[in-house]
């Protein structure tokens, strides 16, 4: 132990133990070891049986076993039973003893990132199941709706009371091709590798705009857009023109009734290593008790904003950009969001 301590203390950081119990603790006071060797026989214990005893809380940690004899079926055995990685013989060499705490790092380097990657995929399928039952159940209702229109409109007697109807189905078509519209930005956003690229954030809005003039009355939204970006700006193209056209939408059914139109302020600014964007509207607001859960899918009671909500969330997220809301029912509501520059990252993938 002391010889192994004074070889290898320059190049890893060495902790070592006297006995299995002490080895236990050790681990769970430093959960972020990489690779456990062990003598064969050890106090009261074999080194098997202590690997054995800590796989549970520690399943990826690399094991090596240090023996000084060997028997091929204690060696199945013991990779069988304690995923032992490699079995060395004592007295061991200093070569082949680095080289394989070397090898024996890279392979708990590549475990935990598909472990990562895992969690990760597990997560967005998830998120992808949640998003399109929700979606589904709020295309099934709009589609109830229109049919039970369609009904009303067979059983009226004079052809000119049809007309009131048709508007109504004409916002239902157009509420259901958003909808599938969202299911393909979202399957698309999450596809999408996040190539940076410089973002001319008023052509941005402006495009935002003009993609959703068919699903939208822009006549009743009173729209004053101010850049004030110096620094050349760089992130995902797709997902910030996905950030922009979700929030207008969600603006646009924040009309209060009374009024008839809404203002809305956006404000695009540079900040510290990124830019701020605000948008800022004097709508219905947003109760209190709502807005823990505003970016959620709910999956009830719901209404089309919630996606379009769900969809800034988790592109700003990918982004790895933060957003906040604060609101006042019956005032209106702000959303505040930071998106980082990535010039950097641009400037180096176009030199490559």
């Amino acid at each position: 132990m002391v010889a192994f301590r004074a070889i290898f203390r320059r190049e890893f950081n060495v902790i070592t133990a006297t006995s299995a119990e002490e080895g236990r603790q050790k681990l769970e006071d430093n959960p972020d070891v990489k690779v456990i060797i062990s003598d064969y026989l050890m106090k009261g214990i074999t080194g098997i049986e202590f690997f054995e005893s800590i796989l549970e809380k520690h399943p990826y940690m690399i094991r090596i076993i240090l023996t000084g004899f060997a028997d091929q079926t204690a060696m199945i055995d013991s990779i069988n039973k304690a995923r032992v990685y490699r079995f060395l013989s004592k007295p061991w060499n200093e070569y082949d003893l680095r080289q394989t705490i070397l090898s024996a790092i890279e392979l708990y380097d590549a475990r935990k990132d598909i472990a990562n990657h895992q969690k990760e995929l597990e997560k967005s399928y998830d998120s992808l199941n949640q998003f399109v039952h929700k979606a589904s159940n709020e295309m099934r209702s709009t589609l109830v709706s229109m049919h039970g229109i369609v009904r009303l409109a067979s059983l009226e007697n004079k052809g000119e009371g049809t007309m009131d109807y048709w508007p109504i189905l004409e916002k239902g078509i157009m509420q259901i091709d958003l909808q599938l519209r969202n299911i393909i930005e979202h399957y698309e956003s999450d596809q999408h590798i996040g190539i940076s690229n410089q973002i001319d954030f008023t052509k941005v809005v402006d495009r935002c705009r003009q993609a959703l003039d068919s699903f939208q009355d822009f006549t009743n939204i009173n729209m004053n857009v101010a850049v004030r970006t110096l620094e050349p700006f760089y992130n995902d193209p797709f997902r910030v023109q996905l950030v922009i056209s979700n929030l207008l939408n969600y603006v646009g059914d924040q009309i209060n009734p009374e009024k008839g139109t809404i203002s809305l302020d956006i404000e695009i600014i540079d900040a510290k290593n990124g830019v701020q964007i605000m948008f800022t509207d004097d709508g219905v607001g947003i109760k209190n008790e709502q807005l823990s859960g505003l970016f959620e899918l709910i999956l009830s009671n719901g209404s089309a904003q919630d996606i379009s909500l769900y969809l800034v969330k988790q592109a700003v997220e990918n982004m790895n950009g933060t957003i906040d809301v604060t609101s006042i029912p019956g005032e209106g509501t702000s959303f505040n969001i930071f998106l980082p520059n990535n010039q950097s990252e641009a400037n180096a993938s176009s030199t490559n």
